[in-house]
């Protein structure tokens, strides 16, 4: 019994052990975590499914969350952007206020009729000196030119002529302003519109029927709509003008020729005027310019050149201008201005100038000796082929000015302008008041 004893006392102990062992499984997990990997088979508890659900349930509101988040920065973005858009637009309407405010302390009025002016005004540069900018005139004339044969003792070709000038700055509202060319320096704009009615005879009226190889009768009137563009800095002018009217009688030119006859005792009335070019359209467009090349206190020489296209003119001519005098320059404005201006511009009050001009001109077409382009009705024109397609053309006169008001006389002659044709003169005279 003695000799078992031992061997009971430690079968009694390691049976102490095991049964101690099963009842604590989760410590016998816990002392062994760090050695082995988590045994997912094991059951989970109710407790551990609410963790669960409680930590989806975190991860949607997250998701959500985020979501609204990056909206809210998105729109806030979106929300800088358009304020910084309207921060440039700011900045270009502050440019444009600037410009404008700088225009008005100098006391001028910018043309926005020229594409320059336009781009100077909507350019975020800022120039005070004004470089590239066309103002807008604020002078007004009225013109009244007169041509007539009669001092020269004649009656015959050109006869008569009457234009209306009116020159306005409301006028660059006009809607055919907008037609004209534009101008790509500084300058000043000057706008204006005209009325004109021109006659035309054969050598001598007196003679019944058509007389064949001599001048057909002919007249026209017609609108017109132009502008003056002065660059005093690169002494050039440019002149634009839109015609707009009729030839034939129409134009009253046999109306105003018999009555004018029939006021004088010793004139007899004009015979054949129902033989003149027959009813027909007037759409003329005319670009002039002149340029100074030499400019000086008291003379000037400018070189000129002017273009015409349409249904009454096509041609072509070029020459030159000569005066001398006490004068203003030439390009400074249109030849006279009130005495505030004058004063203003330290320009003189009376001028009396001495000129002479001369060009030469290449005729593609001439409505009043060949007839309407459209109506081919006309009893009698000349034929293409005995026009003279180059003429000469030559003036003289004097011009003198008192402060706004302005008077021209010159004496024009010209070259036979047909076959068998004769030279022939007629003297202008113009009148211009500053209003």
């Amino acid at each position: 019994m003695r000799t078992f004893l031992p061997l009971i006392v430690i079968l009694l102990l390691f049976t102490r052990c095991n049964f101690t062992d099963r009842e604590n499984p989760v410590m016998e997990r816990s002392s062994g975590m760090k050695d082995r990997a988590p045994d997912h088979s094991l059951k989970r508890k109710p407790a551990d499914r609410k963790s669960t659900s409680l930590y989806r349930n975190n991860r949607k509101a997250n998701k959500v969350k985020s979501f609204e988040t990056s909206n809210k920065k998105k729109k806030r973005k979106i929300k800088f952007i358009e304020q910084g858009q309207q921060t440039g637009l700011r900045q270009a309407d502050t440019s444009v206020i600037t410009k404008l405010n700088l225009i008005r302390k100098e006391n001028i009025d910018i043309d926005l009729n020229e594409p320059v002016s336009k781009e100077f005004l909507l350019s975020s540069q800022v120039n005070d000196k004004f470089s590239s900018m066309i103002m807008l005139g604020r002078e007004s004339f009225l013109k009244i030119s007169f041509d007539n044969d009669i001092l020269d003792y004649t009656d015959r070709f050109y006869t008569n002529g009457i234009r209306f000038d009116f020159i306005s700055p409301v006028l660059q509202q006009f809607p055919l302003s907008k037609l004209m060319i534009p101008y790509w320096r500084s300058g000043t704009n000057y706008y204006g519109i005209s009325l004109v009615q021109n006659m035309y005879t054969p050598s001598t009226t007196k003679v019944q029927g058509i007389l064949f190889g001599d001048r057909p009768y002919a007249a026209y009137l017609y609108f017109g709509t132009f502008k003056i563009t002065n660059d005093p800095i690169k002494k050039y002018r440019q002149t634009s003008e839109l015609d707009m009217g009729v030839i034939g009688s129409y134009s009253f030119g046999e109306y105003i020729q018999k009555s004018f006859h029939n006021e004088v005792p010793t004139n007899s009335a004009p015979l054949g005027w129902e033989y003149q070019i027959k009813n027909d359209l007037v759409l003329n467009y005319q670009f002039s310019f002149e340029k100074g090349i030499c400019n000086r206190k008291n003379i000037d020489i400018n070189l000129n050149g002017t273009g015409s296209l349409g249904t009454l003119y096509t041609n072509l001519s070029g020459g030159f201008l000569f005066r001398t005098g006490i004068q203003n320059p030439y390009f400074i404005n249109l030849g006279q201005a009130k005495r505030k201006f004058n004063a203003d511009n330290k320009l003189k009050n009376t001028q009396l100038i001495f000129f002479f001009t001369s060009r030469g001109r290449f005729i593609g077409y001439d409505a009043t000796l060949q007839g309407g382009l459209f109506n081919k009705s006309s009893e009698y024109t000349i034929s293409s082929t005995d026009i003279a397609r180059v003429v000469y053309q030559g003036s003289a006169g004097v011009t003198f000015v008192y402060s706004g008001i302005r008077l021209d006389i010159e004496q024009f002659i010209l070259s036979p302008e047909f076959q068998n044709g004769w030279w022939h003169k007629w003297v202008h005279l113009a009148f211009t008041f500053s209003l």
